[in-house]
C-alpha cells in the first residue's frame, strides 16, 4: 500500500538540509519479501521509464507552461538521466546534489521554483520502508501558481510512478 502521510520527514534523511519550504508530502510503500531495492533504482525508474499515459501528461504541461518561460523535458536522454543519478551529476535542469547509501536526493530547479525530490529508504530485515519526499520552495508568485495547478497530478503521479518504479526494479507487478 501507498500511503501519504503528513508526517516529518525522517531524521536521518539528508534532504532535512532544504528545509523549510513552501510545500512538502511524503509517500510511503512498505515492500516485503522482494529484492533489494535501491534509492538509485527508483530514482533512475521514476525519470526514465514513463508508461505512455505519463508522457502524454507531461506533453500537455510542457504545451501549456511554454507560453510562461518555463523550461520543458521534451529531449530527455534515459542514460544521461541514469548516469546523473548514479554518479550524482547534473542534467538539464536535473542534479543530484545529495547521495548516500539510502538515499537519492534529486533537485529540480528553474526561475519559478526549486523542487527537491528524494527516496530514502530504510531496511528492517527482509522490509524494505520507501520513502519518497517531495520539498517545494517558490521563488515568485508564477511558482506558487504553478505548483498549486499542478498539485491534484503532483500526488496521482507520484503513487502511481512509485508503483510502476517498484515493479520496475523487482521485475514483477506487486499489489501495493
Amino acid at each position: 500500500m501507498i500511503i501519504t502521510q503528513k508526517k516529518n520527514v525522517p531524521r536521518k534523511a539528508l534532504v532535512n538540509k532544504y528545509l523549510p519550504v513552501n510545500y512538502k508530502d511524503i509517500f510511503e510503500c512498505i515492500i516485503e519479501n522482494t529484492p533489494i531495492i535501491t534509492a538509485d533504482d527508483i530514482q533512475v525508474a521514476f525519470w526514465t521509464v514513463n508508461p505512455k499515459w505519463l508522457k502524454n501528461l507531461y506533453r500537455i504541461r510542457n504545451t501549456l507552461v511554454k507560453p510562461f518561460g518555463l523550461k520543458g523535458d521534451e529531449n530527455k536522454n534515459a542514460e544521461e538521466i541514469e548516469r546523473c543519478i548514479r554518479e550524482a551529476t547534473d542534467y538539464g535542469l536535473m542534479s543530484v546534489p545529495d547521495k548516500s547509501e539510502n538515499e537519492t536526493v534529486l533537485c529540480l530547479s528553474d526561475k519559478h521554483l526549486s523542487a527537491h525530490l528524494s527516496v530514502y529508504i530504510e531496511s528492517e530485515g527482509n522490509r524494505q520502508i520507501i520513502n519518497v519526499i517531495t520539498l517545494v520552495k517558490f521563488h515568485n508568485w508564477l511558482g506558487c501558481a504553478y505548483f498549486y495547478a499542478i498539485c491534484p497530478f503532483h500526488h496521482i503521479v507520484v503513487r502511481k510512478m512509485l508503483k510502476y518504479a517498484i515493479k520496475t526494479c523487482i521485475g514483477k507487478d506487486i499489489r501495493i
